[in-house]
C-alpha cells in the first residue's frame, strides 16, 4: 500500500547555485520522510536509517515545487524494515530508491521489531 507521508516546498533557501533544488536538502527530507514512515511501520520509537540504495534524481525541483513523499512495499526484517520511498511534484516522480532501517535498543544496539504489535494495513 502506498502511503503519503509528508510534503515540502521548496523555498529560495533550498535551492543550489543552477536554481534547482540543492541534492543535500532532497536527501535530508527524504531520510526524514523515511524515518517517519519506518516509526509509524514498525511502532519502535528508536530507530536509524543504514542503507539507501542508488538514488537518480529524474527531474529538477524548482522554487515553489511541492515535493510529496510516499513509502510503499514494506519487508520484515528481524530488526529491520526495507521499503521503498519516492517523491513527486505535481504527479511526476522526481527519484526513488528502497532504504532500510534498524530499530534500536536504549543502548543503540539492534533490537527485534515485534511484528505482531503493528498495524497489517502497511503490508499487502
Amino acid at each position: 500500500m502506498r502511503v503519503k507521508v509528508t510534503s515540502k516546498i521548496c523555498m529560495t533557501k533550498d535551492l543550489g547555485t543552477h536554481g534547482n533544488l540543492f541534492g543535500g536538502n532532497m536527501l535530508a527530507w527524504m531520510d526524514e520522510a523515511a524515518a517517519i514512515y519506518a516509526m509509524q511501520v514498525t511502532k519502535m520509537p528508536r530507530i536509524v536509517s543504514i542503507k539507501f540504495a542508488e538514488i537518480v534524481f529524474k527531474q529538477p525541483v524548482l522554487e515553489d515545487d511541492i515535493i510529496c513523499f510516499f513509502c510503499e512495499k514494506p519487508k520484515k526484517g528481524n530488526t529491520s524494515v526495507t521499503f521503498d520511498i519516492f517523491a513527486d511534484v505535481n504527479g511526476n516522480e522526481v527519484f526513488r530508491t528502497a532504504c532500510t532501517f534498524v530499530a534500536l535498543d536504549k543502548y543503540g544496539r539492534p533490537h527485534n521489531i515485534k511484528w505482531e504489535n503493528v498495524d497489517n494495513k502497511y503490508f499487502e
